[in-house]
């Protein structure tokens, strides 16, 4: 046990040595006691993908240790520098920048919109669905979907998916760490911690792969003297299988650390914001009315004549207000008036003192340029322009706007990337319950799927629907096309779903029979169509006739083909529920 131990920690310090919040030397002298469930989660096993790369050539595997999980490649000297240089150090102030950017109005209201439209619930109150694989029998994929339905509760996302999401819009990462019982390993996760966005960092194998090997939690130790100032930061290493990672799948321009969606929309908020103040600016400068004074100085010469209208400026400059400590009315200066007058001296001969009026901006109620980079902020961070227009009316009919349809198809693939997320949590979730290997399934047989938004994008999938049958119609009623065949090219129905509505055909034509039987013998048609006739007797009168007995049929639909090709039952007799064969008339031999 010791040997294995000294095996994994010698190996995750290769890939944190030269992390540069960490130094050049090893500072994980123990993994076991900084984190005590951290070989727990090492056994559960790398995944498919890494026992792939293996094999890859293009993946340089280290030649002193082929056997070694965590250390799959030669760490080359300049990788760290070039994968966390800079990095980690700014990642707290990157994080609260962009916090700063989503609190901005229009920014929090594009984010609300989005957050609103990612999560849907369908008529069983859930918001995500399993597809298994078809191999796994009922039972099995009944403990499975338990499994399932119980990790679900544990991310809680009726009360708290909303902020995750935000959360993962804003951070570009979400963190969950799987909690355990060292003591039951085998109930598997039994709570989910949320780590915050800046306290965590995940580490790569490789820049090729961008695998990830674990996680170090750079965890604040306050002084106990000064609660809020942080003395120190513990490092403690965390396994992959740890950690549930949900992030945005968005790199930086050299793929060294991730990026948020709103990043998207900086250029576009710096411009908002600028043009904002430039035209509240604007608007205080320009908006009074300012006053021209054109006063005759008479015969003065210029020195006396500009002493005279410095004189009347600074009267004018003042106004008369009471003040107590000085017991009485006083003048005061009034920093106001400078700015909506002009002064100018006029000479002899001229028409005398007049006072003329400037108008203020002529264009303050213009806000066209401001509308611009308001609709470019919406577009950057994908949410439709005319839901900025709240007096606008909803929408539901024929016609679909092209940005809504595109904003759909975002939120799509934005709940495909958080459901890709938890999906590594579940399937840790199942190393642990030992479900994994018990049913043989591998991580390609499970699927998690979000439902989609119910607004544009049912619709559109409803019209693209009605196009389906519409042509479909069209090509059953040529006699040249087989119906069959209309429906597996124009309606894309499997040869099972053909299948089960043949089925299903049967069942329908059965209920009509059964219905016209009750319209005309009444409720207890049947006791008065059984009383006359002799058990066993064919032709007898009265006798029920074949296919006669109510909706009952088969569980299961039957094989493709003809009913006639079902083989009887042991002694002669008839399946239960099923019809009895109808021969099939044979052609006659040409002559």
């Amino acid at each position: 046990m010791a040997q294995q131990q000294n095996f994994f920690q010698k190996s995750f310090n290769n890939f944190v040595n030269k992390l540069p919040y960490t130094g050049n030397s090893t500072v994980i002298d123990n993994i076991s006691e900084l984190n005590p469930k951290f070989e727990t989660f090492y056994k559960i096993g790398s995944t498919q993908q890494e026992r792939n790369l293996r094999q890859a050539v293009s993946v340089v595997q280290d030649p002193n240790n082929p056997q070694s999980n965590l250390n799959g490649v030669i760490i080359d000297k300049g990788y760290h520098d070039y994968l966390y240089a800079l990095i980690d150090t700014d990642k707290a102030k990157r994080v609260a920048d962009y916090r700063i950017m989503a609190s901005y109005a229009e920014i929090s209201h594009a984010l609300d919109e989005i957050c609103d439209e990612v999560l849907v619930k369908d008529d069983k109150g859930k918001y995500a669905q399993l597809h298994l694989s078809e191999k796994l029998e009922e039972n099995q994929k009944k403990e499975i979907q338990k499994s399932f339905e119980y990790v679900m509760d544990l991310f809680n996302l009726n009360n708290r998916g909303w902020e995750y999401f935000r959360t993962l819009l804003i951070d570009a990462e979400v963190f969950f760490e799987n909690v355990i019982n060292e003591e039951n390993k085998e109930a598997g996760i039994i709570s989910l911690v949320q780590i915050p966005t800046e306290h965590i960092n995940p580490i790569f194998d490789n820049v090729q792969n961008m695998i990830i090997k674990g996680y170090i939690l750079r965890k604040p130790i306050f002084d106990p003297s000064k609660p809020n100032k942080i003395e120190k930061f513990e490092f403690i290493p965390m396994d992959k299988n740890q950690i549930t990672y949900i992030n945005s799948d968005i790199w930086n321009q050299d793929k060294t650390f991730r990026l948020p969606f709103i990043e998207n929309c900086r250029r576009a908020y710096r411009q908002l914001s600028l043009i904002e103040d430039s035209i509240v600016i604007y608007r205080l400068v320009r908006a009074p009315e300012r006053l021209v004074f054109n006063v005759d100085t008479g015969t003065l010469p210029p020195p006396k004549a500009e002493a005279f209208l410095r004189k009347l400026i600074q009267e004018y400059w003042s106004k008369k207000t009471y003040d107590s400590s000085q017991a009485g009315a006083v003048q005061k200066f009034n920093p106001q008036s400078m700015l909506d007058s002009f002064w100018f001296a006029k000479r002899t001969g001229s028409e005398g003192t007049t006072v003329t009026q400037l108008a203020g901006g002529a264009n303050l109620g213009e806000l066209t340029d401001l509308m611009y980079f308001v609709n470019k902020l919406y577009k950057a961070l994908k949410v439709p322009t005319n839901r900025l227009n709240t007096d606008s009316t909803f929408k539901d009919g024929n016609e679909i706007l092209r940005e809504e349809l595109k904003f759909a198809r975002f939120i799509i693939r934005m709940q495909q990337n958080f459901a890709n997320g938890l999906k590594n949590g579940f399937i840790t979730h199942l190393k642990l319950k030992n479900l994994l290997d018990k049913y043989d399934l591998k991580e390609q047989n499970l699927h998690i799927e979000f439902n989609v938004p119910t607004n544009f994008y049912e619709l559109r999938e409803n019209q693209k629907l009605e196009l389906k049958v519409t042509n479909f119609g069209n090509l059953a009623a040529n006699p040249f096309v087989s119906a069959t065949y209309a429906q597996k090219k124009y309606l894309g129905w499997s040869d099972i779903d053909i299948k089960a509505n043949r089925e299903f055909l049967r069942k329908d034509k059965e209920l009509e029979w059964e219905l016209a039987q009750i319209s005309q013998g009444g409720p207890d048609w049947r006791n008065a169509v059984a009383q006359p006739a002799q058990p066993g007797a064919e032709g007898a009168p009265g006798a029920m006739p074949p296919g006669a007995g109510g909706g009952g049929g088969a569980s299961l639909p039957p094989a493709f083909g003809p009913a006639a090709e079902t083989e009887p039952a042991p002694g002669g007799e008839q399946p239960a529920g099923q019809q009895p064969a109808t021969p099939i008339a044979q052609p006659a031999p040409t002559q």
